[in-house]
């Protein structure tokens, strides 16, 4: 039986008749318990409750007769949610872009549509338009989790505050959803699919990608509210609003002050008003995590205007033009992945890191030795995803460029720990580097994931330029032997480089 409720949308004309054919199942009828309801009918413990506004509600599903019932209010009703009709459908949204405090997350979903039932069944009443905690949306997960089992896949990407601040955001999410569509496409029968994206005015970049996949007979939705209309967008809302409450659970335990937590972010919370009001009178800079070009910081700041923004320096150009071509395709990998240096022409399947008297960390070409400018902001919204070999974690590579100098090369990256380099790592300088590396991902400044690959090679080495090639990442490594070794094998990598 199902403990799930489960509600249908009625025509006022609907009304008697949904209410004849429950009583046609021996319900009886209760009292009303307030002005907003209609009638209420129960069924032992199941009951069935009508709203003015037209909402039918049932609380669970207690045998197999009301399970039956419950699909032929389905047909009375007909579905809350549209459908496109495509054997594949994949939704897209995002959460957090007007918060005060926290990263905006954008999701992608894709699943074969012999699953929606089971989907609608789950979230159907979820509502996505209210505040919720981090456990309200994890236990939604854990109740869609077993379909991934059943073909559906999702990735969520995040946009941090400090790009949000500084530059013109619409056009990150153009190239970021690109890039999620073109993942989770790959491979699939591009006739037989829909996408269906909440509306956020699209830019000219993203516009011309859905018109080359129009071309193609992919069925291409963009419209307001498509969480409201169509079951894959309402999902992409879940998973997008679980991984930022999944951040900002990490923030309002690391940054109280007074006593007072961050609370969610949102400039009509009382408990981030009062954070924010308390944060400002330490005297202290703004943590990484607010957005200070919004006017509520602005005015707390007592500065005037608004913010100016610049257009991202995600540097399209810097790709090489059969890599361009793999990304329209929706066939960009690490193994793809090519560079075109800026200064000598040449193309890369890897840079040199050094770092210079600030402490930042800047991309070298290996060929003429100059700085290719802005890589790693066009790598993180292209790719985004790095595994880093046991040398990078032992020389402190990740927590040196977080936690030191103004510019962060591997920020809002997702960074996959192999469990070999986590065993190789098993001494005090590797556990402190993981203990830091864990630090950051905890408050979104890098997401971390673990992966678990087995495989016949005897080399940790090997091991990771496998797990490289099937989570499509690109090798961190402060061994040259090791980056020889990628790059030889195809794949992306990059090298801290000791002396320049």
């Amino acid at each position: 039986m199902s403990s799930q409720g489960q509600r249908w949308k009625l025509s006022t004309e609907d009304f008697e008749a949904a209410k004849k054919l429950i009583q046609s199942y021996n319900a009886t009828e209760d009292d009303t318990s307030n002005a907003s309801e209609v009638w209420r009918l129960r069924i032992g413990k199941s009951v069935f409750t009508l709203y003015s506004s037209g909402t039918l509600y049932n609380n669970q599903a207690t045998s197999e007769e009301i399970l039956q019932l419950r699909d032929e209010l389905s047909n009375l009703s007909g579905s809350e949610f549209q459908e496109t009709g495509q054997d594949i459908l994949i939704g897209l949204d995002e959460t957090g872009k007007g918060e005060l405090v926290g990263h905006e997350v954008l999701c992608g979903v894709c699943y074969p549509s012999g699953i929606s039932n089971e989907i609608k069944e789950i979230i159907g009443l979820a509502n996505t338009k209210s505040r919720r905690t981090f456990e309200y949306w994890d236990e939604i997960f854990t109740k869609i989790n077993p379909l991934i089992g059943r073909g559906l896949v999702f990735q969520t990407q995040t946009i941090p505050p400090w790009h949000i601040d500084k530059y013109n955001t619409n056009k990150i999410m153009d190239v970021v959803y690109k890039r999620i569509i073109s993942d989770l496409i790959h491979g699939l029968p591009l006739d037989k699919l829909s996408i269906v994206l909440d509306n956020y005015q699209i830019g000219d970049n993203l516009q011309g990608y859905f018109n080359s996949l129009k071309k193609k007979n992919v069925e291409i939705l963009v419209l307001e509210k498509a969480d409201d209309k169509y079951i894959e967008a309402k999902l992409a809302s879940i998973l997008a609003k679980r991984e930022r409450e999944r951040i900002m659970k990490g923030i309002n335990s690391r940054f109280r002050i007074d006593g007072i937590s961050v609370g969610s972010g949102n400039a009509s919370d009382d408990r981030t008003k009062k954070w924010l009001q308390a944060w400002k009178e330490s005297k202290n800079p703004w943590p990484w995590f607010v957005k200070q070009s919004y006017s509520t910081i602005r005015k707390i700041d007592r500065l005037e205007g608004l913010s100016r923004k610049i257009d991202p320096p995600i540097r399209h150009e810097l790709l090489s033009r059969d890599t361009q071509n793999q990304f329209q395709q929706g066939l960009l990998s690490s193994e793809t992945l090519r560079i075109s240096c800026p200064s000598c022409g040449s193309e890369l399947q890897g840079v040199l890191i050094t770092i210079d008297s600030s402490r930042d960390y800047n991309a070298r070409c290996p060929s003429c030795k100059k700085v290719v400018s802005d890589l790693s902001m066009t790598l993180q919204y292209y790719n985004g995803v790095i595994i880093p070999d046991t040398s990078a974690i032992l020389a402190s590579i990740l927590s040196k460029d977080l936690g030191q100098g103004s510019e962060h090369f591997f920020e809002n990256f997702k960074i996959l720990l192999h469990s070999k380099v986590y065993d190789e790592c098993d001494n005090k300088g590797g556990r402190a580097e993981l203990g830091r590396i864990g630090d950051f991902s905890a408050t979104g400044r890098i997401k971390m994931e673990k992966v678990d690959d087995v495989d016949t090679y005897d080399t940790v080495d090997k091991q990771v330029i496998l797990s490289a090639k099937k989570h499509n990442a690109i090798i961190l490594t402060a061994d040259m032997g090791q980056y020889a070794l990628g790059i030889g094998n195809n794949i992306f990598g990059i090298s801290l480089k000791f002396n320049q």
